[in-house]
C-alpha cells in the first residue's frame, strides 16, 4: 500500500509536469513502469548476510560441527566459489595429513570433508579455510582416522625427534665431554697437590688421603657443572648441585655404619692408640696388631687365627695394650710347709729371680707371704721383665721351674692342700695279747718290714732356658711370621705403618 500510494503521487507529478513539456512525458513513464517493479523485486528476494550466516549456523548446528563466520563478508567478491574450491581441495592434499579431502564453496561459505590424521590437523585445515580469501563462513565436516589398538606411530616420530635432537646437540655433548676428562685429570692432580702439600704439615697419613680426595671431589663436581652448562643442561647442573648435599646426607644415613668405621679408623690413625706388633685386648679379643684398614683392625692371635674388629667398635672400647710399655710384671703362688722356713724360702726365691736373664732389677721382684692355707704357707712371688724382648710364657714358665728346683734342694716342702692320705703299703695290724703270750711270743712276732727312708732326690743343676722354653724371646715374631701368608687384607693400605 505504500508502494500504491507513491506511485499514485509520481504519477500525479509526472502529469503536471508533462502540461510544461509534453515531449517527454511517455519516456519518463516508460521508464517508471519498468525500474520500479525490478527495485521491488529484488528488495524481496535478495538475502542479508545475516540471513547467509543464520542459515550456515543453523546447518553446521543441526550436523553437529563447529562454526567460524568471518567478521565482515565482501559484497563484490574477487574470487568465485569454484577458484575457492580449487585453492583449498589442493592445499589439502598438498599436506598430506588427509584423507580423500573435498572442498564445496556454495556463495562464499566453504564445507570441509574427508579424513583427517589427527585434531590438531582438523583445526589447522579449518583456520586455513577460513583465512583465504572470499570465505565467509567454514563448516568443519572432517572426521578424525581412528588410530589402531597398536599404533607405534608416535614411539616413532618421538625417536625420530630425539633423533633429530641428538644430532643438533652433539657437538655440544662432545665438548661437555672433553670437560669432563680434563675435570678428572684437574682433581687427581689436585689431590696428588694436596697430599703433597700435606705430606709434612699431617702426620697422618689417612687424613693426607681425605684430605687429597675431599679437593679431588670438588674439583669434579666442579668441571661437570661446567660440562652440563656447556651442553645446555643448565636445570640438571643446578639440580646436581643442589641434590649433592641431600645426597650427602641421605648417604649418611643409610651407610651410618661404614661412614662411623670410616670416621674411627681416621681418628686412631691420628690418635696412635697402638701400634703394629703391639699385643692388645679389646671386648676380650687377644692379639698382634697386624693393621688397621678403613674396614677394622685386623688382629693376628696367639693361636695363629685373625680377628677383624670394626674400628668403631676398637675405637669405643676398652684397649689394654701389653706391648704400650717395654716393661712388664708377672706373678705366680707357691706353698709351702707349716715347719718350713719362710724367710729361708723368700731368701732362695729372691736369688733365683735377682740371678735370672730375663728379669730386670729395677723395678725390684718381691717374694711376701700371702696367707695361711690349711696345709701350706701361701706366697706370692712378683717379678719384672723387658716383654719387647722376651715372652711372658716363657719367662713364667723359666721362673717356676727354676724356684721349684731350689726349694727342693734346699728340703723345702711343698706340701699338696689336700685332706686326703695315702698308704701305698698298706697299714699294719697286730692283735693285742697277754703278758706272758707277749713274752712267749715276742721271738716269733714277725716285725713289719718298714719302708726305707725317704732320701733326697739329687738335684740336677738348671740353667734359666730349657728346651721346652727355648730361647724366651718374644712370640711377637713368630705369630707375625706363621700368619704373613693371610691375603686377606694384603691389598689395603695400612694406616698405622
Amino acid at each position: 500500500m505504500v508502494m500504491d500510494a507513491a506511485s499514485h503521487s509520481s504519477r500525479g507529478s509526472w502529469h503536471s509536469s508533462c502540461g510544461r513539456d509534453g515531449s517527454m512525458y511517455p519516456i519518463l513513464a516508460l521508464l517508471w513502469l519498468f525500474i520500479t517493479p525490478s527495485l521491488i523485486l529484488a528488495q524481496d528476494q535478495s538475502p542479508t548476510a545475516d540471513d547467509v550466516a543464520a542459515a550456515v549456523t543453523s546447518d553446521a548446528q543441526a550436523d553437529g560441527k563447529s562454526v567460524v563466520v568471518a567478521d565482515a563478508v565482501q559484497v563484490d567478491p574477487v574470487n568465485s566459489d569454484t577458484k575457492i574450491e580449487h585453492r583449498l581441495t589442493n592445499i589439502l592434499q598438498a599436506t598430506g595429513w588427509f584423507k580423500s579431502p573435498q572442498v564445496r564453496v556454495d556463495r562464499g561459505v566453504a564445507f570441509l570433508s574427508g579424513e583427517a590424521d589427527s585434531i590438531k590437523h582438523q583445526q589447522w585445515a579449518e583456520a586455513t579455510a577460513m583465512r583465504t580469501s572470499d570465505v565467509v563462513a567454514v563448516v568443519n565436516r572432517i572426521q578424525v582416522e581412528e588410530l589402531p589398538l597398536w599404533n607405534f606411530a608416535p614411539a616413532i616420530v618421538s625417536l625420530k625427534q630425539l633423533g633429530r635432537e641428538f644430532t643438533s646437540i652433539l657437538p655440544l655433548i662432545l665438548i661437555a665431554i672433553v670437560v669432563v676428562v680434563l675435570s678428572y685429570y684437574v682433581a687427581i692432580a689436585s689431590a696428588w697437590f694436596v697430599r703433597w702439600f700435606a705430606h709434612r704439615r699431617i702426620e697422618s697419613g689417612l687424613l693426607r688421603q681425605v684430605a687429597g680426595n675431599v679437593v679431588a671431589v670438588l674439583v669434579f663436581i666442579v668441571g661437570l657443572y661446567i660440562a652440563l652448562r656447556v651442553s645446555g643442561l643448565t636445570r640438571l647442573a643446578v639440580t646436581l648441585l643442589g641434590g649433592t648435599g641431600l645426597i650427602g646426607l641421605a648417604l649418611g644415613f643409610a651407610f651410618r655404619d661404614i661412614a662411623e668405621n670410616y670416621l674411627a679408623s681416621i681418628l686412631i690413625s691420628l690418635n696412635h692408640p697402638f701400634r703394629v706388633g703391639d699385643l692388645i685386648e679389646v671386648e676380650g679379643e687377644k692379639g698382634y696388631v697386624r693393621k688397621v684398614t678403613t674396614r677394622g683392625t685386623v688382629l693376628n692371635t696367639l693361636e695363629g687365627n685373625q680377628i677383624q674388629m670394626p674400628n668403631s667398635t676398637v675405637y669405643k672400647g676398652k684397649i689394654t695394650n701389653y706391648t704400650a710399655t717395654p716393661l712388664s710384671r708377672q706373678d705366680f703362688a707357691v706353698g709351702i710347709g707349716f715347719d718350713d722356713s719362710a724367710t729361708e724360702a723368700q731368701e732362695i726365691i729372691m736369688r733365683v729371680l735377682c740371678e735370672h736373664v730375663a728379669i730386670v732389677e729395677d723395678p725390684a721382684p718381691l717374694a711376701i707371704v700371702q696367707s695361711l692355707g690349711a696345709a701350706t704357707v701361701n706366697m706370692r712371688v712378683f717379678y719384672w721383665f723387658d716383654q719387647t724382648k722376651h715372652s711372658p710364657l716363657k719367662v713364667s714358665s723359666s721362673v717356676i721351674r727354676l724356684t721349684k728346683q731350689e726349694l727342693t734342694k734346699a728340703k723345702i716342702t711343698m706340701p699338696d692342700e689336700a685332706r686326703e692320705l695315702v698308704f701305698p703299703q698298706g697299714v699294719p695290724v697286730r692283735m693285742v695279747e697277754s703278758a706272758d703270750e707277749q713274752h712267749h711270743d715276742r721271738s716269733l712276732e714277725i716285725q713289719p718290714e718298714r719302708p726305707p727312708a725317704r732320701q733326697p732326690a739329687a738335684v740336677i743343676g738348671e740353667s734359666d732356658t730349657s728346651v721346652g722354653e727355648g730361647d724366651l724371646s718374644s712370640e711377637q715374631s713368630e705369630v707375625m711370621r706363621a700368619t704373613a701368608n693371610d691375603a686377606t687384607v694384603d691389598g689395603e693400605a695400612n694406616l698405622i705403618a
